[in-house]
């Protein structure tokens, strides 16, 4: 069993004085979120649930496909678990980001482009209808110039997202023509 495999012994560690950041204790290491008090709900159970458990590989497997290294994998996997369950929703910044889809409708975990100065690799790690919630994984600008960093959350409309994996296409079956 790899030290990445959830276990009854993974607990979340709220921030205190000692530590600034939610953070997950493993039991062999303690894995620190980006994510101060002011951002998170309140958490009440601190240990690691059963569908955190499920989250956790939905955004694995996502994440994997990236051929991030395991360490780089686990926390940004982590991350992506912590702003799904603990992160508190905020309004949309779509005036930020340029349109690029009409009728995109991502899912969680699922891996996109959102459309600022330069394209930034996100997941998301939820959904409102038409917004959602994102983590990015790339650093970069919106359209104003306002400096956004890997590991930060964001809200945004659906229609400033694009899918980052192309789906691959349906096998093109050949009918014979009838007579």
């Amino acid at each position: 069993m790899s030290a990445s495999t959830p276990s009854a012994k993974w607990q979340w560690l709220v921030p205190s004085q000692e530590h600034s950041q939610l953070q997950l204790d493993t039991g062999v290491a303690v894995q620190t979120t980006p994510f101060s008090p002011q951002q998170l709900v309140t958490i009440e159970e601190t240990h690691f649930t059963l569908e955190q458990a499920q989250y956790y590989w939905t955004f694995w497997h996502a994440l994997e496909q990236l051929h991030f290294s395991e360490a780089a994998c686990f926390a940004a996997t982590v991350d992506a678990l912590c702003c799904q369950q603990f992160v508190r929703q905020t309004g949309h910044k779509s005036w930020g980001f340029n349109q690029v889809s009409q009728h995109f409708q991502p899912t969680i975990a699922e891996l996109v482009f959102l459309a600022g100065r330069a394209s930034m690799l996100a997941i998301v790690t939820n959904n409102y209808g038409a917004s959602s919630q994102l983590l990015l994984l790339d650093s970069g600008e919106n359209l104003q110039g306002k400096q956004l960093l890997a590991g930060q959350a964001v809200v945004v409309l659906n229609d400033r997202l694009q899918p980052a994996l192309q789906q691959k296409p349906a096998p093109h079956r050949h009918f014979a023509k009838s007579a």
